[in-house]
């Protein structure tokens, strides 16, 4: 797990060669965090190339296995993110001489990898996740490709003047000295709707997010050429082809299998490994899953004074039953206090989900003990494990059948009455906003946003560009909660979760691997029938495995999110900080609207919490990073 930057500049760009090594540098030093074990810089000024790596060692800590990393052919230079789980395999597929390898690292073998086959047919290859960017020197060709799922960030910045930045990090682009810190107006306004910027795009104008499962091609002649490798639309849809066909418990036990062959491809280390375990379904299946393989385990759990928001007590439950060396830690207010602005630095665009700060709290107490750590990111996308799967589809089962004009009309009442000073017409507002929809999609987006787009709080008409807006049901011929799932996929799991793990994680230099998403497990639970992944909103196949060791007051108790006790902290702790960034002033929200946002909430409106937070996360973020 690392970090890297990277320039490939046009014959136009202003920076200067003799400047190329030093801005590299202060480049990848912002994002030491990420790779604090080591770092690398290269620089090749015929080609207006500049690789720039901070390298967290986890496979072959030998010096030899740092990058950027020649290819034996001298002909490809790699940096790369994250680690890929097949790397023997594919080893073998190379060459079988000893000799023929440097090191014993999953970098030399994904180089040569590449170096043998080219990069659009190494890439599908790879069992992992990561972000890579690998330059041929014959063909003067730049390549960036990132994993399946989203697990490892990639950006890019393209203009025609300077040409193309790329990295794990946008604050490494901060340090280029021609780039414009202008804020996009569309990524903007998605943020303020959902409470995260989604893919592909970024905060920043002419920066970008490589999409999970996508490589880019350029060259300063062709420039940027955007191919997909991994569509998860298509391969949910080719696998339907073959479905499942044997019984719940035949599906049960391959799927044991798999996710025990997952959990193992994901210990391979040469540091200490541990595993979240939150006493959740999800995170419950992992730790049993090793402890099926009599594997031994370090487990860690956090929790909170306010019994509302902790699940420690199921959490102990689990480890003593699967005898795991459990760690375990309760949060307290100060904490919270001392790393508020820790939190907001962790992220290197606008992120509100509340969630962030007990992730990053946990990641920093196990990477006392541990530099890699599981977790059961994906199950729940996967296995249909959450409440709003049956809230979406039980609202257009109401109204799928309304006349269009009717839609219309209500969609037009709920925007005039949404943003209303008055609390009934506000609440109005929001019913008829709920009967207005006029596809399932538009509900998803509804259901999934802080600031639905009738509170006039942004700018509506921009919002276009982004995963949420490029998908739409009518064309895919998928039962409506598996749509709903793999909407997921494509949307809220790389763009949200996903980043708020990478970014908590990497801020405290632990790396996080995540079992459910290995490929073979996901096109397995997409092989089978619906009534085998969930029953009226259980996970009915995971609940099945974790129930043949526990008993159902842990299986089967409320689903349970990883949510801080905010509202009271935002009243308490954290009041006076948040207090300071609303009243300050602001060119992107409006300042009059958030104080009579946190004014209300001062006087008992606690459904705006997460509302407030969003507003509250954007201007730290900006007053950090955008001056």
């Amino acid at each position: 797990m690392c970090g890297f930057v990277g320039i490939y500049l046009k014959d136009t760009a202003r920076l200067e060669e003799e400047r190329y090594d030093p801005v590299l540098k202060k480049m990848a030093k912002v994002i030491s965090h990420r790779g604090p074990n080591d770092h690398g810089v290269f620089v090749n000024k015929k080609h207006k190339l500049g690789l720039a790596f901070q390298r967290l060692s986890i496979l072959d800590l030998n010096k030899n296995a740092n990058q950027p990393m020649l290819s034996k052919n001298k002909d490809w230079i790699i940096v790369y993110n994250g680690e890929i789980y097949n790397y023997q395999e594919l080893k073998k597929l190379i060459n079988i001489k000893t000799s023929f390898w440097k090191t014993s690292s999953d970098t030399e073998v994904t180089l040569e990898l590449i170096a043998k086959y080219g990069f659009l047919k190494a890439i599908p290859k790879l069992n992992g996740m990561f972000s890579i960017a690998a330059y041929c020197f014959s063909t003067e060709t730049l390549w960036l490709s990132r994993d399946k799922f989203g697990e490892k960030p990639l950006y890019y910045n393209y203009t025609a003047e300077e040409g193309l930045l790329f990295g794990s990090d946008i604050r490494s682009f901060f340090l280029y000295p021609y780039l414009k810190k202008t804020l996009n107006k569309e990524a903007t306004a998605q943020y303020i709707r959902y409470g995260y910027v989604p893919d592909p795009l970024c905060i920043l104008e002419d920066t970008y997010k490589l999409e999970p499962g996508s490589i880019i091609k350029y060259d300063k002649i062709n420039l940027i050429k955007k191919i997909q490798y991994w569509d998860s639309m298509k391969v949910y849809s080719d696998t339907r082809q073959n479905t499942f066909k044997g019984s719940f418990e035949d599906a049960k036990a391959e799927l044991k299998y798999r996710l025990d062959l997952s959990t193992k491809d994901r210990l391979i280390s040469d540091v200490p490994v541990g595993v979240f375990l939150s006493g959740g379904i999800d995170s419950s299946n992992l730790a049993l899953s090793l402890y099926r393989q009599k594997i031994e385990q370090k487990t860690f759990s956090i929790g909170f004074n306010d019994e509302r928001a902790n699940e420690l007590n199921y959490a102990n439950l689990i480890a003593d039953k699967l005898k795991t060396q459990h760690f375990k830690k309760v949060i307290n207010e100060k904490e919270c206090i001392n790393e508020i602005t820790n939190i907001v630095k962790a992220y290197d665009e606008p992120f509100s989900d509340p969630s962030q700060i007990p992730t990053y709290l946990l990641c920093k107490f196990a990477k006392k003990k541990v530099t890699v750590a599981l977790s059961g990111d994906g199950a729940d996308e996967l296995f249909g494990g959450y409440p709003r799967y049956n809230n979406i589809i039980n609202i257009w089962k109401k109204i799928e059948k309304n006349p269009i004009f009717f839609s219309d009309i209500f969609n037009s009442l709920s925007e005039k009455f949404s943003s209303s000073n008055n609390p009934q017409l506000r609440s109005l507002g929001k019913k008829l906003r709920k009967i207005s929809h006029k596809n399932l999609d538009s509900i998803y987006r509804d259901e999934l946003s802080r600031w639905r787009p009738d509170e006039n709080f942004y700018d509506k008409s921009i919002l276009v560009n982004s995963n949420f807006d490029k998908i739409e049901k009518s064309s895919f011929n998928i039962s409506n909660h598996r749509y709903l799932m793999l909407k997921d996929i494509i949307t809220y799991l790389p763009s949200s979760l996903l980043v708020k793990i990478d970014r908590a994680s990497m801020a405290n230099s632990l790396e996080v691997r995540n079992p459910f998403l290995d490929s073979d497990l996901v096109k397995f639970s997409w092989s089978l029938p619906d009534n085998f992944i969930y029953d009226n909103g259980e996970k009915i196949m995971l609940k099945h495995i974790l129930g043949e060791n526990f008993s159902n007051d842990i299986v089967y108790r409320k689903k349970q999110g990883f949510e801080p006790p905010l509202n009271s902290w935002l009243k308490g702790p954290l009041k006076d900080w948040a207090r300071d960034l609303i009243y300050s002033d602001d060119s992107i929200i409006d300042k009059n609207m958030s104080i009579k946002i946190l004014k209300r909430f001062e006087k008992g409106e606690n459904k705006l919490t997460y509302k407030l937070w969003t507003i509250i996360m954007f201007k730290a973020w900006k007053k950090n990073y955008i001056t």
